[in-house]
């Protein structure tokens, strides 16, 4: 479990990531240094060998050791001590060096032979004995374009090669020491980092069905895992909610079918026990007929409201016109109103259309006409309006019932609820009406408000995307 850690993952890819930086950045200063130190002695080397050449010194080119060591210090100063100088012919054969050479001679082979019979100088670093390397150039001396002599001058690389290793040295004890500090900081790092994770990890385990309501805790709001944490509290109380819907649900439901179970039960053993009657019998299994509908109506609009709420309710769309299908669902609802008296009167603004299911859109209106035709008194009134208010068609039915307390508005549109005095059983409905309303509107992109007046009547206005 350690080394499948986000924390031991972290600090090693920083390990990682940081010995490739420090070998990189090593590697370019060693290679830097090298790089200058070379081109200090080169350029040394090379004026060593452009003193040694010029027509100045020609004539001590050929002398003795002594001599041409007492010259090239005369001459040329300090910078000569401890560098090595020889003297060849044209075909590589050595006539004059100086005194430190001894019986060693600085190597010359063919190919820096031809190299120098082009006129060109080479800068070379060799091997001699005991076991020191010596950097050297070669540079010829040209007469008339043809090779007259080749000047070579040498210095030991003792001093360079003991500052390369020194530095080597640094950096083999100073990389491993870095990376060490590194695991130590990354490590610590990481745990810092990772604090709020445990936190959250804490939180969560106190986290139950039972438990929604607990929150994870956010340290800051403004980082990844912080908004990963109000995420994550943001989707349970989503879950809280659809839990919370799901308890309300079955607790409605299994009200609402209670009643009406009961009723079929006691009625049933009432006619087994004491009807002798045949119009007894057929009253009783009307009533039974009355609540086994109330039920089938109560399922039915579960099932699309369930099918709604998931998006999965099939839409079978149209090009509708709005006018003319709530001018039909206001000749369908005018004999029930003209039985309790109400007047029902549309005013619309002109044919509307809209994108949606006919079925679902009759569906939608006839419940709110339904809805207003239980709540408003003998000798009131419906209004029907329809308006087109931008790219919206609006539809308002606007009732002269008792009105809806302002407590209740909230809550009108949740399933099987009533308001006490101006909602309740013996009105009929199953409480689920309004729901399956603001469920369809939604389904067809729109939307379904409530307005209510506190001197009575209430205005459902569903708004609907128009089409051309």
């Amino acid at each position: 479990m350690f080394f499948k850690s986000i924390r031991f993952s972290l600090t090693l890819w920083y390990l990682v990531t940081s010995a490739v930086i420090l070998l990189l950045f090593s590697t370019f200063l060693y290679l830097t240094i090298s790089s200058r130190l070379f081109a200090e002695i080169d350029k040394e080397l090379l004026a060593i060998a452009e003193a040694v050449a010029s027509p100045t010194l020609e004539p001590f080119r050929k002398s003795a050791p002594s001599v041409l060591d007492q010259v090239l210090e005369d001459f040329i100063g300090p910078k000569i001590a401890g560098k090595f100088v020889q003297i060849s012919d044209a075909e590589g054969r050595v006539f004059s060096r100086s005194k430190n050479l001894q019986q060693f001679n600085l190597p010359l082979d063919k190919p820096t032979l031809m190299i120098a019979g082009m006129g060109k100088s080479t800068f070379q670093t060799r091997k001699m004995p005991p076991s020191y390397r010596v950097r050297t150039v070669v540079l010829p001396v040209m007469v008339d374009g043809r090779l007259e002599q080749i000047v070579q001058v040498g210095a030991p690389l003792t001093k360079v090669t003991e500052t390369l290793d020194k530095i080597l040295l640094v950096l083999a004890v100073s990389i491993p020491s870095s990376l060490l500090l590194l695991w130590c900081g990354g490590w610590f790092l990481a745990g810092r980092a990772l604090k709020p994770v445990a936190l959250i990890t804490r939180s969560a385990q106190k986290i139950s069905a039972e438990n929604l309501s607990h929150r994870l805790e956010v340290v800051n709001p403004n980082d990844e895992i912080g908004r990963l944490a109000e995420t994550f509290n943001h989707t349970l109380g989503r879950l809280e909610n659809a839990f919370d819907r799901t308890r309300r649900f079955s607790t409605d439901v299994s009200h609402e079918l209670r009643t009406p179970l009961t009723i079929l039960r006691g009625e049933v053993e009432v006619g087994l026990r004491w009807c002798g009657n045949p119009d007894e019998f057929k009253k009783i299994l009307k009533s039974n007929l009355e609540e086994i509908n109330r039920m089938s109506d109560i399922i039915a609009h579960l099932l699309e409201l369930s099918r709604a709420e998931e998006g999965e309710l099939t839409l079978d769309l149209k090009r509708v016109d709005l006018q003319a299908l709530l001018q039909d669902l206001v000749r369908q609802t005018g004999l029930p109103a003209e039985e309790r008296h109400i007047a029902i009167a549309m005013t619309g603004s002109g044919p509307l259309h809209v994108s949606g299911d006919p079925l679902r859109l009759k569906q939608i209106f006839l419940n709110l006409l339904d809805n207003a035709l239980k709540f408003t008194p003998t000798g009131g009134e419906i209004r029907l309006l329809l308006e087109h208010e931008r790219e919206w068609a609006k539809i308002s039915v606007i009732d002269s019932g008792p009105g809806i307390p302002e407590d209740d508005l909230p809550y009108i549109f949740d399933r099987f609820y009533r308001v006490d005095k101006a909602r309740n059983r013996k009105d009929g409905g199953s409480g689920l009406g309004l729901s399956l309303v603001k469920s369809l509107s939604e389904a067809h992109g729109g939307r379904v408000e409530l307005q209510c007046s506190p001197a009575g009547g209430c205005a459902f206005t569903v708004y609907l995307p128009t089409i051309p």
